[in-house]
């Protein structure tokens, strides 16, 4: 049976069955979890808003366990949906093919390790203003929340952690911000600027984290550049993936380490760390950019020119 892909609708129809769709999954995972966490973890719903690094046992693998499942349905899901119902080669669609220069894996890597003591020191700055009770507050909830769920002494543990932590978001998140809304804010614009900066801004947006905004807004633009530069979402997935891990490996190690921990309270992000970053950061920036394959200028057309040309024979043959 013929399938009538997305892609035959107009812009406007596709962005708006993706938000749909999108809100669909993460409404009937909501309403999953509300009613299915308490008959299987005995940890009611409501007591997840308030996990803090004192929460039980019980209560602080169910919020590690929700974590994991609202980062495949609100993010992956959706995304591999909408190009499998988009586009008959779903993964074209999401830009996962192989970089063409398999050293820019490890040129991501590096460019993420030299970054993440910038971005660090980026959000310590921005932690020194006063935003007011409220979001202070929140942000201390959420630093709370987030040390609670680190909290393990076992290496399955952490690798559990990792996993939920840092794989699953790392994928679901490059799919969904890079691999779609990318993708159609480049379908409206002659320029990578301005997708670049929209899928950067939305991603920072909904990580609702007003003192890490401007650091998350800017590892989004890192992001996005490295699969506009790359030609590979893969690419932009590895790095995303090692820089969440390499955050939460510094947060874990520094929590159960006294040492390290008395010394990132007196200096969070030591000049050293800083120079060390800026230097490794310039130095994979430069490689890369001279290694560059870049996406193809028409990478976000949902026909090609022959497709096209099909299409504009079959319309102009109706007449007749």
């Amino acid at each position: 049976m013929f399938m009538k892909y997305f892609r035959y609708y107009p812009w406007g129809m596709q962005l708006l069955l993706f938000l749909l769709m999108t809100l669909t999954f993460m409404s009937g995972i909501w309403v999953i979890l509300f009613n299915l966490l308490p008959r299987i973890t005995g940890v009611p719903f409501e007591a997840l808003a308030t996990v803090n690094p004192a929460s039980t046992l019980a209560v602080r693998q169910a919020l590690l366990g929700v974590q994991g499942i609202q980062s495949v349905a609100i993010f992956m899901l959706p995304a591999l949906a909408f190009a499998y119902l988009s586009h008959p080669q779903p993964r074209w669609y999401l830009g996962l093919r192989a970089p063409a220069k398999p050293i820019h894996f490890l040129l991501v890597i590096l460019l993420m390790a030299g970054a993440t003591p910038l971005l660090m020191g980026i959000q310590y700055l921005i932690s020194l203003f006063d935003f007011g009770k409220e979001v202070k507050d929140a942000q201390l909830a959420s630093e709370n929340m987030f040390i609670a769920m680190l909290n393990t002494s076992s290496p399955a543990g952490l690798v559990a952690r990792f996993l939920v932590m840092a794989v699953i978001p790392g994928i679901g998140e490059e799919l969904f911000y890079r691999g779609v809304l990318m993708r159609f804010a480049k379908q409206r614009s002659r320029n990578m600027l301005i997708p670049i900066l929209f899928s950067a801004a939305v991603f920072a947006y909904s990580h609702t984290n007003i003192y890490g905004y401007l650091s998350i807004f800017m590892a989004g633009i890192l992001l996005a550049g490295i699969y506009y530069l790359t030609g590979s979402m893969w690419c932009s997935i590895v790095a995303h993936v090692f820089h969440n891990g390499l955050q939460l490996l510094l947060f874990y190690f520094s929590d159960t380490n006294g040492t390290t921990r008395a010394s990132l309270q007196v200096d969070p992000v030591p000049v050293y760390l800083l120079l060390a970053g800026i230097v490794v950061f310039a130095g994979a920036a430069w490689a890369l950019w001279r290694s560059r394959q870049p996406l193809p200028a028409n990478w976000a057309t949902d026909f090609t020119p022959q497709e096209l040309e099909a299409l504009k024979e079959e319309k102009a043959n109706r007449w007749f």
